[in-house]
């Protein structure tokens, strides 16, 4: 068993819940000081809350299955540098405590990682054979690697297996470095039935508008944070460079990536943010949708193969599902599906192709 972390298992009332409750109040002391001047014992209290209280609060109740310990140690780290910020150089003698805690942690992580890669090293070899296999059988990056990665890294104890969860999120990673920066010389993946869902509408804009600003808050940004702490301008820098090259990425993924129809099922991967197989015996039919593109929209069971300009626009069919499917979403979530809404741009040639297959699968 591996772990996942699939939307619907994230209470995400609870957690607001939480965040509110704890965050709120600790920031209208420390920052506004409504309650009268702080001193070191009212900051311990808000490290405490921030650093262990607020973590343990969202691991235990913030999940309606229990996930991996490294969750809470990520939300323990961020707890601390929440504190760090919050509470007032003049009440932060006890921080230092927290931040050795910090350390340790940071520590204790480098040595996971260390311990990962040598085991990641040795099974390169057999990932690699793995991957030549997937190719054969799917068409798109992202599900040739996640499978070749499940199947490299599945171990017999099922605590270690927890770890391909980071190995997912690592995929996400891979991806957005290959299509933002590798793959401008790739052509578009070649198959008899393949339709791609870029062309026709307005996305192409909304994705340059968003590279452009991007570009100016990368600038801007940092420029502001920098008059504050350069550290922390660099780290905001970081970021925002990382996000502009998911954004170029995931254009650049979709543009490589049409939908892809085979003797064996449905092959997606709409960028790097939703991608899948659905087998022909998965498959109900295909039919005109008749909902609004805001029920589409608000249809959690489904995943839409379509992209949008500034407005949304109606999406033509619909594939039913006789049974759930799962998927996969970026930073290695998973998501079950009933449904899949389509806009490609041929549609009646998609139509005809699908029924065609299912004719076929039925016959």
């Amino acid at each position: 068993m591996t772990l996942s972390l699939p939307l619907q298992d994230i209470a995400w009332k609870r957690i607001v819940f939480f965040l509110v409750i704890i965050i709120v109040p600790n920031y209208l002391v420390m920052q506004t000081q409504m309650v009268g001047p702080v001193d070191d014992r009212v900051g311990i209290g808000t490290a405490l809350d921030l650093g262990v209280i607020l973590p343990l609060l969202l691991y235990f109740f913030g999940f309606r299955k229990r996930e991996s310990w490294i969750l809470l140690c990520g939300f323990m780290f961020f707890g601390v540098l929440l504190a760090n910020w919050m509470i007032p150089s003049h009440a932060d003698a006890h921080l230092t405590y927290f931040n050795a805690m910090v350390v340790v942690l940071e520590i204790g992580v480098i040595a996971f990682e260390l311990v990962l890669f040598l085991i990641i090293l040795k099974r390169i070899p057999l990932f690699i054979q793995n991957y030549q296999t997937e190719k054969a059988i799917h068409h798109h990056f992202l599900l040739r690697f996640s499978r070749a990665i499940q199947e490299t890294f599945a171990f017999q104890n099922k605590k270690w297996n927890q770890f391909s969860l980071f190995l997912r999120v690592l995929a996400t990673d891979i991806a957005a470095i290959y299509y933002s920066l590798v793959s401008w010389r790739r052509k578009r993946e070649v198959a008899p039935d393949s339709f791609t869902f870029h062309k026709d509408g307005g996305y192409l804009g909304v994705f340059y508008m968003l590279v452009h600003a991007m570009v100016i808050e990368v600038i801007a940004v940092h420029v502001m944070v920098a008059q504050y702490s350069h550290i922390g301008a660099w780290i905001v820098t970081i970021l925002d460079v990382y996000a502009l090259l998911f954004i170029i990425s995931d254009y650049q993924a979709i543009r490589l990536s049409p939908v892809i129809l085979s003797d064996k099922g449905i092959h997606f991967q709409k960028g790097i943010r939703q991608y899948g197989f659905i087998e022909w015996n998965a498959v109900k039919g295909i039919m005109e949708n008749k909902k609004s593109p805001e029920e589409v929209k608000r249809d959690r069971a489904s995943v839409e193969l379509a992209l949008h300009g500034l407005e949304r626009e109606q999406v033509p069919h619909v594939i039913e599902l006789k049974r759930p499917v799962e998927i996969n979403q970026v930073l290695g979530l998973k998501k079950r599906i009933e449904s899949v809404y389509v806009k490609v741009d041929e549609p009646d040639a998609f139509q005809d192709k699908m029924e065609q297959y299912l004719v076929k699968q039925r016959g």
